[in-house]
């Protein structure tokens, strides 16, 4: 009896022990499975301590941060099926490391990695609430925002689309009022939602602009040289944080990073760059481009039905008018209208100066070279050809100064803003007006700055018709034609065809989205900054850097391809051609001596007798026709003038002939080759006999154009249309392969703007001679 009870009772306590044992380890296996850890964050008398206490109600523990007196508050709930850790962050502003609590707060997350961050907001004050939002997104933690006290903001009368701000911001935000709980168990939902799918915000949020980003682009490599430092920090955030000067940032590369040295030098010299190109410190540039960021969604999302505040800023009683739907849209055409009447106003006359004095130099190497073939070289190839381009240089810099104006002022954000309606009407994203701007000085970057838009529809659109804008290549193409023949309103033709480029792009992008690239555009964002008179130093900055390109071509590509044009255009010589108009020349002479040729002089010499200066001048006029007759022979003969002959029948019904196929034709490489082909057929004979002076006569090319009675401003504008549209340069097409993957795409994009430009260039100089502009 008594060994039955003893077994009896140690059954019991073998199941009491396995009992215990496995429910212990299920817990534990439970715990170590599900628990996650969420940093509550933000500003000062945000409510982050009510919505701290309405998540973990009693279950709240109060200690230090490891080495600081500053508090360590935890807590924890369980939600379906999750255990989750809370850890309220100390309420800062920001996470510049100014103060203590900053510190705590950054560390806390660089070195610990919560799973998640709350990152609590005051709605009735969001742009600054949001600057910390953003900058914890540049931490690499996911993060979610809870838009508290959205029951004082609807007070005050702000309307807060929080679905449409977390789309643009890439943050999940809940709206929530925690004083009451309203709003927990969703952001709670949220939480879970989160950290099992990941779909919070993570990474870099903001583009601080080109000058910051790319020397930021610089420090991060650097950084990435040091493999352990990439690994534990996030090498974006640093580099930010170099260039704001941030003491702790700067600790942890001298201390931690291998080349400490080298990375805190090339900052140092990065942050004197800055400072000199917007004459401000760079953590003063830094800051107003996060507020810029910020005040354009706040904009684009938050709505006052009334204000029980009168006072309104400058900044904003400016934006009432220039981003007012209407007005705003025409407020951005006037003001483009205005930069190109004040570039020809002032340009052209600098314009002719440069002319003129590349025509006394091509005169003075003429007059001192041997005549052959080498000096044809020189004064055709290089003076004609690369002298050319750079006579349009004051036109693209006055250009280049009125947009710099606008972009540095801040008014080119605002023109962005109030295009993106324009942009989605026609299947744009509105970031799309970035690479558009950017197209006005030159393509190749604007596709590469198409990388900024996340859906590869709106991207692959915006890639395909940026090209379509006036770069600062076919600028000075169309700039001398809208002189050349429209004159006085040559501003308001140049402007026209600007704006068609815009039109055109816009139906081409609406054509796309429908066929090719169908679905909805991503939401849009732009920053506004606040309104500020620009420094000399910035904007002759950015003038010189886009100028400067410019001439960069015309000492490289512009300079090689007139080499081969003026070969092409020269050779091969036929010795009959040659033969012939000497005979000729021969025979005029000897006529108008002896008297046979008389008639050349306009009078009959039987009645009145011929003076010396009479017989010259019927000489004069008889060779000068010879002479034209010579040269347009010798140039459909050359290899050009057989490319151009046999192309020509094409472009005939745009009115174009063989010389200016040529120039299409060699436009392929550069568009600004366009000009230095005319002007080196122009310099190497004239086409029409009734062009002024012999045909070695160097005159801007501009005047030589407009004096062929082969062109009219039907024609030229024809040609403008065709200038702007057809197939972009090769570096485009390079660069849009890269971007694409695919050399199919670029075949595509050459193709369809060729037929794009054929077609309205056609129907341009069809209704221009319907009008009258072909007389």
């Amino acid at each position: 009896m008594g060994n039955r009870r003893r077994r009896r009772n140690r059954h019991r306590r073998r199941f009491a022990d396995l009992f215990v044992f496995n429910a212990l380890e299920r817990r534990r296996k439970e715990h170590d499975a599900v628990t996650i850890k969420v940093a509550l964050a933000g500003n000062p008398n945000a409510g982050k301590t009510s919505l701290f206490n309405a998540l973990t109600g009693q279950h709240q523990h109060i200690g230090n941060y490891p080495g600081v007196t500053v508090d360590k508050k935890t807590g924890y709930t369980e939600h379906d099926g999750m255990r989750i850790e809370f850890v309220d962050l100390p309420g800062t502003y920001s996470l510049t490391a100014y103060s203590l609590e900053e510190v705590v707060t950054r560390d806390f997350v660089l070195n610990e990695k919560p799973d998640l961050i709350v990152d609590v907001l005051d709605s009735t004050n969001l742009e600054r609430n949001l600057y910390l939002l953003l900058q914890f997104q540049e931490l690499g933690v996911p993060v979610i925002g809870a838009l508290n006290m959205v029951d004082e903001a609807a007070w005050q009368g702000l309307g807060i689309d929080s679905k449409q701000l977390g789309t643009v911001l890439g943050v999940p935000l809940v709206s929530t009022v925690a004083n009451r709980g309203d709003g927990v168990e969703e952001l709670l939902d949220r939480i879970v939602e989160v950290v099992r799918g990941g779909n919070g915000a993570v990474g870099r949020g903001i583009n601080y602009g080109r000058e910051i980003e790319a020397e930021r682009g610089k420090l991060v490599e650097l950084l990435a040289a040091d493999e352990r430092f990439s690994e534990k920090y996030i090498l974006d955030w640093v580099a930010i944080k170099l260039l704001e000067e941030d003491e702790d940032a700067l600790r942890k590369v001298h201390r931690e990073h291998r080349a400490d040295q080298l990375v805190l030098r090339r900052a140092g010299e990065a942050r004197k760059r800055i400072r000199k190109h917007f004459n401000q410190d760079c953590v003063v540039v830094v800051g107003e481009q996060r507020y810029a960021y910020i005040h354009g969604a706040v904009h684009e999302t938050v709505r006052r039905s009334f204000s029980r505040d009168g006072r309104v800023s400058l900044t904003e009683r400016i934006d009432r008018i220039v981003l007012n739907r209407y007005a705003g849209t025409f407020i951005f055409f006037l003001a483009m209208f205005f930069v190109y009447q004040v570039t020809f106003a002032i340009g052209n006359s600098l314009s002719d100066l440069l002319a003129a004095g590349f025509d006394h130099l091509g005169r003075w190497v003429q007059a001192v070279m041997l005549e052959g073939a080498v000096r044809d070289l020189v004064v055709e190839g290089v003076i004609g050809g690369v002298g050319g381009v750079i006579t349009f240089l004051p036109l693209v810099l006055l250009l280049f100064l009125g947009l710099s104006f606008l972009e540095d002022s801040g008014y080119m954000a605002r023109a962005a803003f109030v295009m993106d309606r324009f942009f989605h009407l026609f299947g744009l994203h509105g970031r799309s007006f970035i690479p558009f701007m950017i197209a006005t000085g030159c393509a190749v970057p604007a596709v590469l700055s198409a990388r900024t838009l996340v859906n590869p529809r709106d991207r692959k659109i915006t890639i395909l018709v940026t090209p379509l804008m006036m770069c600062g290549a076919k600028s000075p193409v169309i700039a001398m034609l809208a002189a050349a023949f429209f004159h006085e309103r040559a501003a308001l033709v140049f402007w026209f065809v600007w704006l068609a480029g815009w039109i055109i792009a816009f139906l081409i992008a609406l054509l796309f989205r429908n066929t090719l690239f169908r679905g909805e555009a991503a939401p849009f964002v732009m920053e506004l900054p606040p309104y500020r008179m620009p420094t000399l130093n910035g904007i002759a900055t950015h003038m010189w850097d886009r100028s400067w390109m410019y001439l960069r071509k015309a000492g490289t590509i512009i300079l090689a391809v007139s080499l081969v044009v003026w070969f092409l255009l020269y050779f091969p010589k036929s010795a009959e051609i040659e033969a012939k108009y000497a005979a000729e020349a021969e025979i005029v002479r000897t006529g108008v001596l002896t008297g046979a040729m008389a008639a050349q002089t306009g009078v009959d010499r039987e009645t009145v007798p011929l003076s010396p200066e009479q017989i010259e001048a019927g000489i004069g006029r008889r060779l000068a026709d010879l002479d034209g007759r010579r040269a347009k022979e010798e140039l459909l003969h050359s290899y050009a003038g057989r490319i151009g002959a046999w192309i020509e029948p094409i472009f005939r019904p745009a009115g174009f002939d063989w010389k200016l196929s040529i120039g299409l034709f060699s436009g392929l490489a550069a568009k600004e080759v366009i000009i230095s082909t005319m002007g080196i057929v122009y310099g190497i004979g004239d086409a029409e006999p009734n062009l002024e002076g012999s045909i070695r006569a160097r005159s801007p090319l501009k005047s030589r154009m407009s004096s062929d009675l082969a062109y009219n401003p039907a024609v030229a504008l024809a040609l403008m249309f065709f200038v702007l549209i057809y197939v972009p340069c090769m570096p485009t097409l390079v660069v849009v392969r890269r971007e694409m993957g695919s050399w199919k795409w670029s075949a595509f994009l050459a193709l369809y703007t060729l037929v794009v430009a054929w077609v309205v260039a056609v129907a341009v100089y069809q209704a221009g001679n319907l009008v009258g502009l072909g007389a």
